[in-house]
């Protein structure tokens, strides 16, 4: 059966060592990926895992599988904490008939924060016979802390490409890196004075988070895809704690703007919290960040 796996993701898969959560990303079709995946998992056929053929890949292809379950919430938008409660308790329930439980997450940014922080704990000490199954265009959807518990991996032939940032994402950047409370102020102010409409607000705390999230990765020593001008800046003026909650706060801001929340409120809000930020950020003697000389 061809899959659209990465080799070292199915090999590992066929050798039970893929672990209990991964994250899909890339461009492609993500939710096909993760059922694949989850075939793999259930293949009675080890050595050539999902070999398509058996009964349980047949189940988990055809999404009749008693123990693949995707996340849903078809009475909100986004994927409500009561819903990840209840799957979190299913996850110790034993498996039906498979070898596995696996529980599919098709879209990560149906998940916002607090969904994230339910499942922190099951992800990491859950039972063996749980999985998890992530999917985000790019994994700064998920929270750091989420991410630390998984394994990342994007799509073959998928690349992810750097993130250019558009001017006033850029700016939010520059000043966050530069530390600049008294600029960071003016700049929500002036979104307000202009007249910043909700979704021109949102894709500018979208690709700033995008550019904390890999400055986060820099900080931390790992390569980052999308690491632009930008988030070098960020991962040498910052110290990991400021970019993890800057992620955060970001990330956040940005899911609330599809409800209810004027652009005044959020910016203001903004303003403060990332500035509070920027102080803690001062106090530190040296950011996590950088290095010795």
């Amino acid at each position: 059966m061809e899959t659209n796996l990465p080799t070292e993701l199915l090999e590992a898969l066929r050798r039970d060592a893929g672990g209990s959560a991964l994250i899909l990303t890339g461009s492609g079709d993500l939710p096909a990926a993760a059922m694949t995946a989850a075939a793999a998992m259930e293949c009675a056929d080890r050595a050539h895992a999902p070999c398509g053929r058996c009964g349980p890949c047949r189940k988990v292809l055809a999404g009749i599988h008693p123990d693949v379950i995707t996340a849903e919430d078809k009475e909100h938008k986004m994927i409500s904490v009561e819903v990840l409660r209840s799957l979190r308790a299913d996850a110790y329930v034993l498996p039906n008939e498979g070898r596995r439980k696996v529980y599919l997450f098709p879209d990560c940014s149906l998940l916002d924060q607090g969904a994230q922080n339910v499942l922190l704990k099951v992800i990491e000490e859950g039972p063996e016979h749980a999985a998890f199954l992530f999917c985000a265009r790019s994994a700064g959807a998920l929270l750091p802390t989420v991410r630390s518990r998984c394994s990342q991996w994007r799509l073959n032939g998928a690349e992810e490409p750097t993130v250019t940032l558009e001017p006033r994402a850029a700016e939010l950047c520059r000043l966050l890196a530069g530390g600049d409370r008294l600029g960071l102020a003016a700049f929500f102010t002036g979104l307000e004075t202009a007249r910043c409409s909700r979704e021109e607000l949102q894709a500018i705390l979208e690709q700033a988070r995008q550019a904390v999230s890999s400055a986060l990765l820099l900080a931390s020593g790992c390569a980052a895809d999308a690491a632009g001008e930008e988030a070098q800046a960020l991962s040498r003026g910052l110290s990991r704690l400021i970019l993890s909650a800057a992620a955060d706060l970001l990330g956040e801001q940005a899911r609330q703007l599809r409800f209810n929340l004027n652009v005044g409120h959020t910016a203001g809000a903004l303003s403060a919290a990332l500035g509070e930020l920027l102080r803690q950020n001062t106090r530190t003697a040296r950011p996590q960040g950088r290095r010795a000389l």
